[in-house]
């Protein structure tokens, strides 16, 4: 009987004892099965921080992980931070010597914190800009469902994005509209089953980032590029011939390996 009830006390001791914030690379695998390595940083909202080796920081939405690393988390949200330390929530971007803030982004991420939005609970919302602060790479989707050609493409694009997403949290793509409207965007979204980012409808045609030379304005239109807007596949050559959404896909993959 003092075995059972000391066996009783030490399974209690082990459920309720407080948990240690991790402090090196752990693996985390997501709903998919895929493994990612990466340093727990902290939870906010629908997204957890991690910090990859190379030391670049992203956030991860905590619903595609696996019920098991949801459940380590949740164990450790449970852990009060030290006195006197900050949370995710609380930490501000650092100043440089010169009291600006120093750059957490590239240029393109940056111009588009704030003006996106994202399928949830089957209609749109807005989506955090710290979501795109560790985008590294970026490519823009010009698309629309009343275009057959985008139609045919759109589903390999989707299921394409979701195992480089996987594996390269580092990489974001994002569908810039040319529905007639907001609604039909979001039907065209919600319809293709679309997990990436979209730009604001009303905004498409007011950010500098998004403009395309005149001669590769048809869709549809997939753009790579580094983020800080060096373009690394586009779906034109440089005399306007148009060579197509594929080619750029296969350009992505071939970069992150997949």
């Amino acid at each position: 009987m003092r075995s059972t009830n000391l066996s009783v006390l030490l399974l209690a001791f082990a459920l309720f004892a407080p948990v240690a914030l991790p402090a090196a690379i752990e693996a985390w695998t997501n709903l998919d099965g895929v493994e990612m390595q990466a340093e727990y940083l902290g939870r906010k909202d629908d997204y957890v921080s991690f910090k990859k080796a190379d030391g670049s920081r992203y956030l991860y939405p905590y619903a595609k992980l696996g019920e098991k690393d949801r459940a380590r988390i949740d164990a450790l949200a449970l852990t009060a931070p030290a006195k006197g330390s900050m949370t995710i929530a609380d930490k501000k971007p650092a100043e440089s010597s010169s009291g600006a803030k120093s750059a957490m982004t590239g240029k393109i991420p940056a111009a588009l914190g704030g003006n996106l939005v994202a399928i949830k609970g089957g209609v749109l919302k807005p989506i955090p800009h710290e979501q795109t602060n560790g985008a590294k790479f970026v490519a823009f989707y010009y698309s629309a469902k009343w275009c057959p050609p985008c139609r045919a493409f759109t589903p390999e694009l989707v299921k394409s994005y979701a195992k480089i997403k996987a594996k390269h949290p580092e990489f974001e793509l994002i569908f810039v509209s040319s529905d007639k409207d907001a609604a039909a965007m979001a039907d065209y979204m919600k319809s293709y089953k679309m997990t990436f980012p979209a730009v604001l409808f009303d905004l498409k045609k007011k950010l500098p980032v998004l403009n395309r030379p005149a001669h590769e304005r048809g869709i549809p239109n997939l753009v790579f590029m580094t983020a800080d807007g060096k373009e690394l596949s586009v779906s034109y050559d440089k005399s306007g011939g148009y060579l197509g959404p594929r080619k750029v896909l296969a350009d992505i993959e071939k970069h992150f390996g997949i």
